[in-house]
């Protein structure tokens, strides 16, 4: 007797059925897969954001809490803000032929003024310079013969700090656009230094003290302050409006950002953006 063997197989529609089940599988794990990617990118950049503006608004502090130290002795420093129209402050010389490197092409233009250009305003402050405070927010050191006991003259000891944000027409993300900086001029290099990429806005506004108690009774934008009211700045409220290095919105859209008295439209983008507050208090001052 002859032992017959038969083939087993699928047929066209069982071929077919398993082909669309398939499908639906990898385009499930596929939109999975983009919308985890997606996600992590967006808490990615967030991320970024957050940090940033935590190196921004800590350095802000660091640096403007000097305004208005005039060393241990309380010597008299003057105006602790450089507001704009104020005369450009110039190079003064030092014992031993040293120079405090007071240029005033690093600050022309730069004083605290409201609306320096489109990223917003500029702030400027002063201190005298020691043996305990000697470095301005661009890292540049003031020589030992230009500080407090050793300069000809209080002038040559006077730091300057000033900030801004820009961009410097160079420094393009991966979307070709220019990336927003926060930048520091200080008295003692010859250009502006970068802070924190990212930045894309900043505004300030500044705590009056009328009674003279310590704490600021209105706060109010530079324009707003009053050429004989510098004296009376006992804080400083600060506001930035930090934005994404990479586009990770679904859409263009165009948004409004309050950043205190000042209301921000951004440009139709998919860049993501955040606000960030601080307050800083001027203890240099309160303390004199």
């Amino acid at each position: 007797m002859s032992n017959h063997k038969y083939q087993h197989g699928v047929t066209l529609i069982e071929m077919m059925i398993a082909m669309v089940v398939s499908l639906v599988l990898v385009a499930g794990v596929g939109t999975v897969y983009f919308s985890s990617k997606r996600n992590y990118q967006t808490r990615d950049e967030l991320s970024q954001m957050n940090e940033s503006a935590r190196s921004a608004l800590e350095t802000l502090r660091k640096h403007l809490e000097h305004a208005g130290y005039a060393t241990p002795n309380k010597l008299p420093l003057g105006e602790y803000f450089f507001v704009n129209g104020d005369p450009n402050p110039v190079s003064q010389e030092c014992g031993g032929g040293e120079e405090n490197l007071q240029d005033a092409t690093d600050f022309n233009g730069r004083g605290t003024r409201d609306a320096f250009n489109a990223n917003g305003d500029a702030i400027s402050v002063r201190f005298l310079g020691d043996d305990n405070l000697f470095t301005d927010a661009a890292g540049g050191n003031l020589p030992e013969e230009c500080r407090v006991g050793n300069a000809a003259s209080m002038e040559a000891s006077i730091i300057y700090n000033a900030f801004h944000v820009d961009n410097d027409g160079t420094t393009r993300d991966s979307n070709n656009v220019f990336v927003p900086i926060l930048y520091a001029v200080g008295s003692n290099v010859n250009n502006r230094q970068p802070i924190v990429n990212g930045v894309e806005n900043i505004q300030f506004q500044y705590g009056i003290d009328t009674n003279d108690n310590g704490a600021a009774d209105s706060y109010k934008k530079a324009g707003d302050v009053g050429a004989g009211n510098w004296d009376q700045v006992v804080s400083i409220k600060v506001a930035l409006l930090v934005r994404s290095l990479g586009m990770v919105l679904d859409a263009n859209s165009v948004r409004t950002y309050n950043l205190l008295d000042a209301t921000v439209t951004t440009p139709a983008d998919r860049y993501q953006r955040a606000v960030y507050t601080t307050t800083i208090q001027l203890r240099n001052v309160v303390d004199n």
